[in-house]
């Protein structure tokens, strides 16, 4: 193994989702570059995050499991037959690209199963107690994190570590088509936000991660202060079914903010990013992004774990309350105290140090 991984010619980094967790898992792809500036890095991500990979440097083909579309075609058995002929075809093409390694990021049953199917000659990824769903029998080389609580993104440095690679934090670089970048840039000529400081702020989350929410109203006061004591514009982005609960934040305003363009991929969200000079949002992929393309950021979390899950740069503040039940891993939740209890007054403050901290800075 040490032979083959000293001087590799093909890699397979396996994270499959969600779009912060791949936030956190570029750091270690990145220097995972530059240990093996001429290996071929592929990256097998679901259908569903594709273009956040592909936005990434470095990175020279993208794999994707077709997961959204054939979790659509289930709900049909006359398309039964030709998921199943997909899937062979899908696992033949992987097989036949014969990886020298496949490194497993994302850690769980379906993770595991796809790197061992992809006969890598050497299967890496974490050892029994720092993986779910006995991912650790699909990996012929398991590495032990030298603690069980840390951040995402020092757990994913960590498997490189093990490995013998001197892996530091490296802030990813997003590559961005014309295309998307004339877009972002028309729709703020449009609404004249050339000459402003703009504040995004992004309130939903994937439907799965619904109890993480902040509730609209808190979300409109907060928008109100900013406009009115800081000066800032404020754009409010959405994705897919979120356009309602924007809709809903800005009937409760007193002043008035733009909701953003449909940003048909995340490309569009990160050139849109680019244009801010504050990020708020929950913990949600969003955040992430924005944090580590250097916007200031504030976090407003409930039950997830800061230490583990927090934007990770040092331009990004997190606003939550300590209770007693917070944090922790539920999926569902009846009361989420923890994210009601935040108050518009706890992040508008939180938003007010981290300006003096980026003011003080640039004038430094």
């Amino acid at each position: 193994m040490e032979k083959q991984f000293n001087n590799p010619k093909s890699i397979l980094v396996v994270r499959l989702g969600a779009m912060g967790d791949i936030v956190h898992v570029m750091p270690a792809v990145i220097n995972l570059r530059m240990a093996f500036p001429s290996a071929r890095i592929s990256w097998l991500v679901e259908d569903k995050h594709k273009d956040l990979v592909e936005c990434l440097h470095g990175i020279d083909e993208v794999i994707v499991f077709p997961r959204r579309q054939w979790q659509s075609s289930l709900k049909y058995p006359q398309k039964y037959f030709k998921i199943i002929s997909e899937a062979r075809m899908f696992l033949k093409k992987l097989r036949d690209k014969k990886y020298d390694v496949a490194l497993d990021f994302h850690g769980n049953f379906k993770s595991g199963l796809l790197t061992y199917l992809s006969n890598a000659s050497t299967k890496i990824g974490f050892s029994k107690g720092y993986c779910k769903e006995c991912n650790f029998v699909f990996t012929n080389f398991r590495i032990t994190p030298h603690q069980k609580k840390m951040h995402r993104v020092d757990k994913c440095l960590t498997l490189l570590r093990g490995l013998g690679i001197e892996a530091h934090y490296q802030r990813p670089v997003f590559s961005i088509p014309d295309t998307d970048r004339l877009y972002i840039e028309d729709f703020i000529h449009q609404n004249h936000l050339n000459q402003k400081s703009i504040a995004l702020i992004h309130p939903g989350t994937s439907l799965f991660g619904k109890y993480k929410r902040w509730p609209p109203k808190n979300y409109a006061d907060l928008a109100d202060r900013l406009i009115q004591e800081l000066g800032y514009s404020v754009i409010f982005t959405w994705s897919d079914q979120e356009y309602k609960i924007v809709e809903e934040i800005v009937s409760f305003m007193r002043y008035q903010a733009t909701i953003a363009c449909k940003t048909a991929s995340v490309k569009q969200l990160i050139a849109l990013s680019q244009h801010a000079h504050l990020f708020i949002g929950g913990d949600t992929g969003p955040t992430h992004i924005a944090s580590c393309i250097g916007i200031p950021t504030v976090a407003i979390f409930g039950p997830k774990d800061p230490v583990v899950y927090a934007p990770y740069n040092d331009n990004a503040v997190v606003v939550r309350k300590d209770i007693p039940c917070s944090p922790c891993e539920k999926r569902t939740c009846d009361h989420v105290t923890c994210i009601q209890s935040v108050t518009p007054d706890d992040v508008f403050n939180a938003v007010c140090k981290l300006k003096k901290k980026f003011d003080f800075s640039n004038i430094a």
